[in-house]
């Protein structure tokens, strides 16, 4: 999993036969800050794979949690319940 900034992230998965790669785009966001938003984007990658979610589901999500604490100043918490509602409406 690789992120791209503004532009999403790329997931690569390799099997036995090829390799695979995966763009996720970035939703569009009225940015305040980036910071903290790659430890947010691990951090949720890391509670999805605990949770044994699919790699592009675990992408999708910490893609779409990294971009919600941009939208705030500051190193922030990731709001749960709007990352809920915008994993819900979205998948």
């Amino acid at each position: 999993m690789t992120t791209l900034s503004e532009h999403g992230m790329i997931l690569s998965m390799k099997d036995k036969l090829d390799q695979k790669n995966f763009f996720i785009p970035a939703h569009v966001r009225s940015i305040s800050d980036v910071s903290g938003a790659g430890d947010t984007v691990i951090g949720v990658a890391s509670l999805c794979l605990a949770a044994q979610r699919p790699p592009y589901e675990i992408a999708y999500i910490s893609n779409l949690a990294g971009g919600l604490v941009c939208e705030e100043v500051g190193v922030v918490p990731v709001n749960k319940d709007k990352l809920l509602r915008e994993v819900i409406a979205l998948l």
